[in-house]
């Protein structure tokens, strides 16, 4: 017997980044709604969309890691959704649950997943 889908919103603006994230979590067993930025992820989740985890590009155009972050928390049903920036800078934001610094390794981001959404 198998558990509900572990979905994740990966919100990057990078196309070929976002790509290879998308393919490698779906290997994984994850279900991965992808948006190129911010607005296009608000948009998604404004419709219903309840993911186990997002993976944030914190500098991205149209809507800054740090207004995407003060939006999803302001939704009481997204409050704990578990939160990673990913950022060729350090990052540091009281509701972030992690950070990866990019370029990061692929098995740290899978391992960080599995860890922070379960296992599909």
């Amino acid at each position: 017997m198998t558990g509900p889908p572990r979905v994740v919103l990966l919100v990057e603006d990078e196309i070929d980044l976002r790509t290879v994230i998308e393919e490698l979590l779906i290997e994984e067993g994850f279900q991965v709604v992808c948006a190129a930025d911010g607005v296009a992820a608000l948009d998604w989740l404004s419709g219903g969309g309840k993911p186990s985890l997002v993976l944030l590009d914190f500098f991205m155009p149209r809507l800054s890691g740090e207004e995407f972050i003060k939006r999803l928390r302001s939704t009481p049903s997204l409050r704990d959704v578990p939160l990673v920036a990913m950022s060729g800078a350090d990052v540091k934001h009281a509701d972030l649950t992690a950070s990866l610094r990019k370029p990061f390794e692929l098995f740290a981001l899978v391992e960080l997943v599995h860890q922070l959404a379960g296992s599909p």
